[in-house]
């Protein structure tokens, strides 16, 4: 019987994946489909403890959902923390075999939590959620060159470009909402979360992609994880301003447009807004107070929607108060 494994590392590339333990390499694979069970195979007879691999830019998507479905412990973890972990433990160097080893060492010292697996109805939506805000990027460069563009036949262009786009952007928000509304599970999510004043559907469905973890987690970690939570800079008897930073952009960015809407329109959050600004405080800080408040309410909303997944850590009356 082969020696159990405790942590293992992969580093991830565009075209291959270094799997690494803690004291060597262990073996390189193709990011492939053929590469992935390959690797599903050989992590099998190691029997890992737990298998760290670093946010890629979504090269390490396909392979995080191969082995989650082969029942594999997979944590995703941080690039920025990895290569702090890497400074302090003196590792200048930087190669994809040296890396694999230091994601383990790293997988050793801080023993993540095996990241949830996401269901295929989310997974789908999310695709649909990313290649929406593609054209909505696309469509916003295409009018901007229109300000700097005087020749007749390129403007002409440019409009039908953009029509095209925003077509495109079009057929996608119906083929969104059709996928929500199919699902039993999202709908009910969707419905909850719509008839808070200042969340739309837009709203809504960026958070069912980019924030499963709504309804399950207390209000201190949402908030971090939606990158809303502000962290205090003190040093000694010096203390600095509260920021956000970290988080899920995409989030950070639905639930602030909603904050602009509540504070107009819901007559709670304008009564919070209006007190912040009349504390002295900025218009955005304000708003992200206000997004912050919103977060926790469709966190509270939600965990009453599956009572057995409400954190024993959350607290009473979290919503909007």
């Amino acid at each position: 019987m082969k020696a159990h494994t405790s942590y293992l590392g992969i580093d991830t590339g565009k075209k291959d994946l270094h799997l690494g333990s803690t004291n060597k390499f262990l073996h390189k694979f193709d990011n492939t489909t053929a590469g992935h069970h390959a690797m599903v195979k050989h992590l099998k007879t190691l029997r890992p403890a737990c298998i760290a691999i670093e946010a890629s830019g979504g090269y390490e998507r396909s392979v995080v959902e191969a082995l989650q479905d082969a029942g594999l412990p997979i944590a995703v973890v941080q690039p920025g923390c990895v290569r702090h972990f890497a400074k302090s433990a003196k590792v200048l160097a930087k190669t994809d075999v040296i890396d694999s080893v230091v994601i383990a060492r790293y997988a050793q010292a801080h023993r993540p939590e095996p990241t949830a697996k996401i269901p295929q109805a989310v997974r789908h939506i999310r695709a649909l959620r990313d290649r929406r805000e593609q054209i909505v990027q696309d469509r916003v460069r295409e009018q901007n060159r229109m300000e700097t563009r005087a020749d007749r036949d390129m403007l002409r262009h440019l409009r039908q470009s953009i029509r095209r786009l925003k077509k495109q952007q079009d057929k996608l928000d119906q083929l969104i909402e059709q996928h929500i509304q199919h699902d039993g599970q999202l709908a009910s999510k969707a419905h909850a979360m719509t008839a808070v004043t200042g969340v739309g559907d837009k709203t809504a469905s960026t958070l069912l992609a980019h924030l499963p973890e709504l309804g399950s987690l207390n209000r201190q970690q949402i908030a971090a994880l939606a990158g809303l939570a502000p962290h205090p800079r003190e040093f000694g008897n010096w203390k600095g301003r509260r920021s956000i930073y970290g988080g899920r952009s995409a989030v950070r960015k639905a639930l602030y447009m909603a904050a602009k809407s509540a504070a107009r329109f819901c007559p709670v959050i304008s009564l919070f807004y209006q007190r912040l600004r009349e504390a002295g405080k900025p218009y955005n800080v304000a708003l992200i107070a206000c997004a912050r408040k919103i977060l926790i309410h469709l966190n509270t909303l939600l965990a009453k929607l599956n009572p057995q997944t409400t954190p024993k850590s959350a607290p009473e009356g979290a919503g909007i108060t």
